[in-house]
């Protein structure tokens, strides 16, 4: 068990890395995806899409398979929190944790 808590404080450590390097960029394409597919323009990376509305169940859903697509990562159902869609730094973090 110990193992997987550093592997877990570890894999954390380096997705901040990635975020400090790249965040710009992730940010942006995360940004750019949510405007071509979803065809919302957000105010900000720090808009929150679930309380502004930008994300609903059917949205959340497509956007999901968006990132899985554009990235080439899978996402499992049951690895989602809400939480992980609540900001597009959230989102890149999600996608890294699965890179």
């Amino acid at each position: 068990r110990r193992r997987t808590a550093r592997v877990c404080v570890f894999d954390e450590v380096k997705q901040e890395k990635i975020m400090e390097q790249y965040p710009a960029q992730l940010k942006n394409e995360i940004t750019g995806l949510i405007k071509e597919k979803l065809l919302v323009e957000l105010d900000s990376p720090e808009q929150d899409l679930l309380a502004s509305g930008v994300l609903d169940s059917l949205t959340l859903v497509q956007l999901l398979l968006d990132l899985e697509q554009r990235f080439s990562v899978t996402i499992p159902l049951e690895d989602l929190e809400i939480d992980d869609f609540r900001f597009v730094t959230s989102i890149a973090r999600l996608v890294l944790r699965r890179d």
